[in-house]
């Protein structure tokens, strides 16, 4: 098979050069989100800028990294390109404009329209999807919640798309057991707290 990552683009050189800065679209302790476009085709990105030297646990990092440019699936975001300069490191990903699951279930109970189990089965299906296409390839996400989810846009009925493979892991078929207590506490697998787990805690 091959994997995605034979297409990412990785450039050392200026971000300016290939895209237009449009507005910050966020802040975090990681760097800050900003919308770009790309001056050929017009076409709309989000990019994540990193100041390389805050990196906390690079190890971390780049198992993240590597594992959004091999994966490829329709529900799970997509890395697009990897820009880098002396100081800081540009990752061009697929905007996701409908906000977090979290944000919407809460808005639906505030408003008490929560959702039908026809749609709430359609939601299911496609985290589902995502989920199983990450086992099938050995990868257990470890940190699966409403906040890692996303929508792409602002309709209803939008697209899921899964975020975040910071804590994820890599497994194989023959020993698939893992150890590290990691994830959200409130999300978190009982069987993870034991210190002995497989990927079905996700």
């Amino acid at each position: 098979m091959i994997s995605k990552s034979h297409f990412i683009t990785e450039n050392i050189s200026d971000i300016n050069k290939t895209f237009n800065i449009i507005k910050e679209l966020g802040r975090g302790s990681y760097g800050h989100v900003i919308r770009v476009q790309h001056k050929q085709t017009g076409h709309i990105y989000a990019c994540k800028k990193m100041n390389k030297k805050q990196i906390a646990n690079k190890q971390r990092f780049k198992t993240e990294i590597d594992l959004l440019k091999a994966t490829d699936h329709p529900n799970i975001v997509k890395l697009y390109g990897i820009f880098e300069d002396n100081i800081f490191l540009h990752l061009i990903m697929e905007e996701c404009t409908g906000g977090e699951f979290f944000d919407r279930l809460a808005t639906r109970a505030k408003d008490l329209n929560m959702y039908t189990e026809k749609d709430a089965g359609r939601i299911f299906k496609q985290i589902l999807g995502a989920v199983n296409y990450l086992h099938a390839h050995g990868v257990c996400h470890r940190d699966l919640k409403p906040e890692n989810i996303l929508f792409s846009t602002i309709e209803e009925d939008s697209q899921l798309k899964l975020i975040d493979f910071g804590l994820s892991k890599v497994f194989n078929g023959d020993d698939n057991t893992m150890k590290g207590t990691v994830g959200t506490t409130f999300y978190m697998a009982p069987e993870v707290l034991t210190g002995k787990y497989n990927e079905k805690c996700d």
